[in-house]
């Protein structure tokens, strides 16, 4: 029997290292990303009024911006451990799928009941509409097509599930990175080309932002107001390539922190956080002590693409004119948990099962990781 592989001390070990294998806690930051989303709506959709910010960062935003972060890191690592046919199949399984059981429940299930619920008129063709334009990745450029009035009385009388419009940007920077990624590992040996590639995405992301900034701030906008979302995505891809440099521990962690803050009091926090940002929310989830948390049941996507329509219903139900803010949003949570439990084991986990059963012929076979792509990586 071979001797236990020795613990590295925390505070000693590489960001890579840190977050290889199933000892880092993000799959629960993602669930506390979810649950912060999830909150920060609770004042819209409940009608209860403007909701508090920091710097301008309302939760939720900020529960958003996590996700980006976290995903930067992961499909990063993942695309320099794949094919580019086992990377397109992971990042549709992880996505799609639940998507579209998503959309089809908020068209022809959810819809009618707000509309027999709130008396309003429930419209086939608005839910065709809607499914269109979810399954297609177009709410991310333009509005949630309205199902007919069956949000009749509530606070947002249109949009039946807000959150979807991040998925379109998000799979926008996974075709983004996997292209630099694989281009990388085509053009340069081992890929050592990635961080520089990368870097280039990542300045241009925050060019973006910091031209925004300086040109009069972000309009209401979509296409303006994903891009701080998309700094930070390129932000933590950048320090994915770069993680067997990096190192992580307490005192860079705060000092990541205490970076973030100073640059939201400055007023050009949307250009200048994105970095310290992603490594702050890493560091954070480098952490092992709530490693056992959505390590067998990652149910943080469900209850983000299902938080927004049960709160629809809740609100369609009159609940928020009964309850504080508060009492609404962790009725919502409470109610969507099994929603998103049962998303991930009937229709997430099958799904990426299914497709990495994928008859062999299909795949092509994976290039000998070099130490850029170390082994033992748990995909995302």
């Amino acid at each position: 029997m071979s001797a236990a592989r020795p613990a590295i001390p925390l505070g000693t070990r590489t960001l890579g290292e840190a977050l290889t294998g199933s000892g880092n806690s993000l799959n629960a930051l993602r669930l506390a990303f979810a649950a912060c989303v999830i909150i920060s709506h609770a004042w819209w959709l409940g009608g209860y009024g403007p909701e508090p910010a920091l710097f301008g960062i309302k939760l939720g935003t900020a529960g958003v911006m996590g996700f980006f972060a976290i995903s930067g890191y992961l499909i990063t690592v993942s695309a320099g451990h794949s094919t580019a046919f086992e990377y397109a199949t992971a990042r549709f399984s992880r996505i799609y799928p639940g998507l579209v059981v998503s959309a089809v429940l908020v068209a022809f299930v959810a819809a009618p009941l707000g509309a027999l619920i709130s008396r309003g008129r429930y419209s086939l063709s608005g839910a065709v509409a809607f499914l269109e334009s979810a399954l297609g990745l177009l709410i991310g450029t333009a509005d949630t097509p309205p199902i007919g009035t069956s949000l009749l009385g509530n606070n947002d009388r249109l949009d039946w599930n807000g959150p979807l419009w991040t998925l379109t940007w998000e799979v926008l920077c996974y075709v983004l990175v996997g292209l630099a990624v694989f281009l990388a590992k085509r053009f340069s040996p081992g890929g050592r080309s990635a961080p520089l590639v990368v870097l280039w995405l990542f300045a241009a992301a925050s060019g973006a932002v910091a031209g925004k900034i300086l040109g009069g701030g972000f309009g209401p906008n979509r296409l303006e107001f994903v891009l701080p979302f998309v700094a930070i995505f390129m932000a933590s891809s950048l320090l994915a390539t770069i993680r067997h440099r990096v190192r992580v521990g307490p005192l860079p962690g705060f000092a990541a922190i205490v970076a973030v803050w100073a640059a939201y009091s400055t007023g050009y926090g949307t250009a200048l956080a994105p970095l310290p940002f992603a490594y702050a929310v890493l560091s954070i989830g480098s952490l092992p002590q709530a490693s056992r948390i959505g390590s067998r049941h990652d149910i943080s996507y469900g209850v983000y693409i299902y938080g927004w329509p049960v709160q629809q219903l809740l609100a369609a139900a009159r609940i928020p004119l009964q309850v504080p803010v508060l009492v609404y949003a962790a009725l919502a949570l409470v109610l969507v948990a099994p929603i998103g439990f049962l998303s991930c084991l009937l229709v997430e986990k099958p799904a990426q099962r299914v497709l990495r059963a994928l008859p062999a012929r299909c795949r092509k076979a994976a290039p000998e990781p070099s130490r850029y792509e170390p082994l033992g990586h748990k995909r995302p």
